[in-house]
């Protein structure tokens, strides 16, 4: 598996000799499976690591769960930055869910840490039975293209280099490693929908539909992200074609332009103007094609009020 996940690292180019990589680990298989294989591929790669865990307050395991992280790391050799935070109380400042608020934290404080420590790029354990759960949720929700690549090997200073590798993979190698590592039970929780698609759809699936589901999930994302990659190179043209003006907080394009090209370009240019002034996250394709819709409608006096404050 070492040399699969070396050769995996080298064709998407996630990690380069010197690079100083933080290894994000919660003390679950997963990230524990990363950081000891991350461990063995230093001296050969050439890089540098370190470990970043969140205790997120959330269990009465956290405590534990930090203490083991740290001890683990301080038995292999590997700095461990931890950190606390309240996550209740950042879910209900901010008026959103346990599992938003807390993904939000980690990210936070990788981000933090990469700063600090002018490091590279965050390693996370995101692996292959993750993708297929991600392209379902997103298919559930009604993504187009760009959501139905799932999760990427490289975005930004973010890479996976154990997407390509199944959880039966990772347990095995845990096993075969006598590497231990905790559970953590709110995985199992079923409120969230995530957990529903692990625990049911997808054993559903494979055991009354495919058994190969979460391989051919995954195929999916990848055929999906080649070709959203070439798409959006050729909208790319378009919008620098089509862009009138922008600054940090507004955008302007050439309407009459816009309504002559295919729907699917119109559709992509809408979504780039939207992420220019709002973000990436958190646009579904109603928003786009609530703002698609005032193209065909008369008059300069037509105002659209979505989320985010955009106008």
């Amino acid at each position: 598996m070492i040399h699969a996940v070396k050769a995996y690292i080298a064709s998407q180019e996630l990690i380069g000799r010197g690079n100083q990589v933080i290894a994000a680990v919660s003390g679950g298989p997963d990230s524990m499976a990363l950081l000891h294989i991350l461990m063995e591929l230093r001296p050969v790669l050439g890089f540098h690591l370190v470990a970043a865990h969140v205790n997120h307050g959330l269990r009465p395991e956290a405590a534990l769960e930090q203490q083991f992280v740290e001890e683990q790391c301080q038995s292999w050799g590997i700095t461990c930055y931890a950190k606390s935070i309240d996550v209740s109380g950042l879910a209900r400042q901010a008026k959103t869910s346990l599992e938003d608020a807390g993904r939000q934290a980690r990210y936070g404080f990788f981000y933090e840490l990469l700063q600090i420590l002018q490091a590279d790029v965050v390693a996370t354990a995101h692996h292959q039975d993750d993708q297929a759960e991600t392209v379902l949720l997103h298919l559930l929700r009604g993504a187009g293209m760009p959501g139905l690549r799932g999760i990427l090997p490289r975005n930004g200073r973010l890479v996976r280099p154990l997407l390509s590798h199944s959880k039966h993979d990772l347990l095995a190698y845990l096993q075969d490693n006598q590497i231990a590592y905790c559970i953590d039970e709110s995985n199992q929780d079923e409120s969230f929908l995530r957990n529903r698609i692990r625990h049911q759809l997808i054993p559903l699936l494979q055991a009354e539909y495919n058994p190969q589901i979460t391989e051919n999930l995954s195929r999916l994302a990848e055929i999906i992200r080649a070709e959203n990659d070439f798409l959006q190179q050729i909208v790319q043209g378009y919008w620098q074609k089509l862009l009138c003006a922008q600054d940090n907080v507004s955008v302007e394009m050439d309407a009459e332009g816009i309504k002559t090209l295919p729907l699917a370009v119109q559709r992509r240019l809408t979504m780039m103007a939207l992420s220019s002034v709002g973000g990436s996250q958190g646009w579904e394709s109603r928003d786009v094609e609530k703002v698609m819709a005032l193209l065909h409608k008369p008059g300069s006096a037509k105002i659209l009020q979505l989320k985010k404050g955009i106008i």
